[in-house]
């Protein structure tokens, strides 16, 4: 069954769309245009809401979805020492009572509630895949990938060459850590990916800290892809990638939230602190559309994601209808919060919503618990309730969580 929402303001991301329609058949986009087609059964008049891609989050660990943060050695010499902490703590100890089932759940709704379909959760294939089933958003795993580029990196996959080899090959992404940290071996990260052969489009690397002049002129050379994780970066290093150099240079910028037991609580904090940073550092603002773009198109083409990133006809229909200034849609994503997001559709289906979109989920005959999202009256799919009471049964307590504000309505 087709259906149709109208009068909206729809960033495509290239252009905006005053008063447009789009139309979603199936799990598709099939019509997007100023007109409304006026043949869907369901039609909803937006009232010039704001309409954007699904958000793209470039880097989590959904195993990792728990809080408070762990860090007491800040600035960290590089990840392994912030590990060692986080494995010592007692919020680790607390965490490994709750199923792994249960912490991709928490994971997944903790970005579903800010606009984000789609996460890569960096990995290895064979923990990922006895979680994936049954999630809220959409779930990225079709890569190769590394740990990091040091001789203490974890074993995953198989090695540098061989990972990156075969995502080129296949024409997906090849994912790691790289120079995450102030040691030497870290900070020769990029030198040692381009000695192996690894630097291409397909390459996607992770928080980039210790790049200097020459590493960005490498990844720029050869079209690499860097996801920026400033929230995380900053509270365990107390620095964070050359970002506007990496732009300066065209090396494509993803954003990504990282754990929350090290990075920020949700999206809409990630924003806000990479803003905060971008113009603190540089003196002067990060554009409202290269915020968009780094959470649409460009994780779009870094993951090698060709039906998602745009809202275009035979696009996979996975969108967000967001609250704000539909004469600065752009800004929108700088401002919004928990309030703003009125819709996510994720594969042409409602998943999440304001209860003004109640009347859509039940023609559709999608089934929702009735919750509120930080006070905000909200449907969603799924049982999100059900969750938090595992969770609290499994530590025993009422643990509260920040990114996930939820109770019955």
């Amino acid at each position: 069954m087709n259906w149709e929402l109208t009068n909206g303001t729809i960033i495509t991301p290239d252009n905006v769309i005053a008063g447009g329609s789009l139309t979603v058949g199936g799990n598709k986009f099939v019509k997007v245009d100023k007109k409304p087609s006026g043949d869907s059964k369901i039609q909803i008049d937006l009232n010039g809401l704001i309409v954007l891609p699904g958000f793209i989050n470039g880097h989590d660990h959904l195993l990792g979805s728990y809080m408070p943060r762990v860090g007491s050695r800040k600035p960290y010499l590089n990840w392994l020492v912030w590990d060692n902490d986080l494995k010592s703590s007692p919020v680790y100890a607390e965490r490994q009572q709750i199923e792994s089932k249960d912490l991709y759940l928490l994971g997944a709704y903790r970005h579903l509630l800010c606009g984000v379909t789609s996460v890569h959760d960096h990995i290895p294939h064979f923990v990922q895949d006895m979680f994936s089933e049954n999630l809220p958003i959409r779930l990225l795993s079709d890569y190769t990938l590394a740990h990091s580029i040091t001789s203490f990196a974890l074993k995953w996959g198989d090695s540098v060459e061989v990972e990156h080899r075969l995502a080129v090959e296949r024409d997906i992404p090849f994912v790691a850590h790289c120079s995450e940290g102030y040691d030497e071996e870290t900070r020769k990260s990029v030198s040692v990916l381009n000695q192996k052969g690894a630097l291409s489009k397909n390459t996607v690397l992770i928080h980039g800290i210790a790049f200097s002049a020459d590493d960005i002129k490498l990844l720029s050379e050869n079209k690499c892809n860097v996801v920026w994780c400033p929230a995380s970066n900053i509270y365990m290093f107390e620095k964070t990638a050359p970002v506007k150099e990496l732009m300066d240079q065209h090396v494509n910028i993803c954003l990504g939230t990282d754990s929350p037991m090290s990075g920020s609580v949700n999206m809409f904090q990630e924003i806000f602190i990479a803003d905060r940073y971008f113009e603190k550092t540089y003196d002067n603002p990060l554009s409202s559309k290269a915020l968009v773009n780094m959470l649409t198109v460009n994780p779009a083409r870094a993951f090698s994601l060709k039906n998602l990133g745009t809202i275009a006809p035979g696009q996979l229909a996975d969108f967000i209808i967001v609250n704000g200034d539909r004469t600065k849609p752009y800004d929108t994503v700088k401002t919004m919060n928990y309030e703003d997001i009125m819709l996510v559709v994720i594969d042409g289906k409602p998943a999440y919503a304001d209860e003004n979109f109640i009347p859509l989920f039940d023609a559709l005959g999608i089934s929702y618990q009735k919750v509120k999202v930080d006070s905000f009256k909200k449907i969603i799919h799924g049982d999100v309730l059900g969750l938090l009471d595992r969770i609290r049964k499994s530590v025993g307590f009422h643990k509260e969580l920040e990114f996930l504000p939820v109770e019955e309505w």
